[in-house]
Formats: structure tokens, sequence, C-alpha cells
């Protein structure tokens, strides 16, 4: 690993990871008005929902990378691993994409119709 990827995934695993856990504990709060993307977070309830989930799988993987780069993880397991964390990893991408296309639709229409 680089020094880029040590600083990016130690940010994920340090920084990111804490708010992605305490935004699925306490629920999230609704995004302020102003920003570019709060239209399509509440034109689709469960789309914060995913997106945290989502964060948790790239949090998953930056501590395995981590892990393996510090010698916690031996590479045998660490390539096992990867496994179980891909698998959630794509199924959580591709529900995130597929809710944020629903958002854009929802909002596109509702934009049409005003």
């Amino acid at each position: 690993m680089t020094l880029f990827d040590l600083i990016v995934s130690g940010f994920v695993a340090l920084v990111v990871l804490p708010l992605a856990v305490s935004s699925l504990v306490a629920g999230s709060p609704p995004p302020p008005p102003n920003m570019f993307l709060a239209k399509y977070y509440l034109a689709e309830p469960r789309l914060m929902l995913a997106s945290n989930l989502f964060l948790l799988a790239v949090c998953a993987t930056a501590i395995q990378r981590l892990a393996t780069h510090f010698g916690v993880l031996s590479e045998p397991v660490s390539r096992s691993l990867d496994i179980w964390i891909s698998v959630p990893f794509v199924v959580l991408l591709l529900a995130f994409l597929g809710l944020f296309i629903k958002a854009i639709l929802t909002v596109r229409r509702a934009n049409r119709a005003a």
C-alpha cells in the first residue's frame, strides 16, 4: 500500500466508520433543504439507509486492507475475507444505485408535473 492508500483507508476507518454507525443507530436526520442532493433523499426515504449500509461496506474494505497491511490478517485469510466483503459491497452498490435512479425519476416526474 502506498502512503496515500494508508491515509485514505485510515480516514475511512477512523472518521467515516463512526459517522456511518452513529447515523444508523440514531437515525439519519433529514438533509438540509438547500443541499444539492436533498430533493433525491427526500423523494426516496430508503436511500439514506442504503447509503449508510454501503458506507459500512466501504469501511469494512478499508479495515481489511489496513489489517492485512499491518500484519493483523494473513494473506490467505485476507483473500477469503475479501470475498465475504465484496459480495455485500456489490449488492449494496446496486441497491443504492437502483434507489438513486428511482429517486431521480420521482424528482423528474414531480418537476414535470409542477
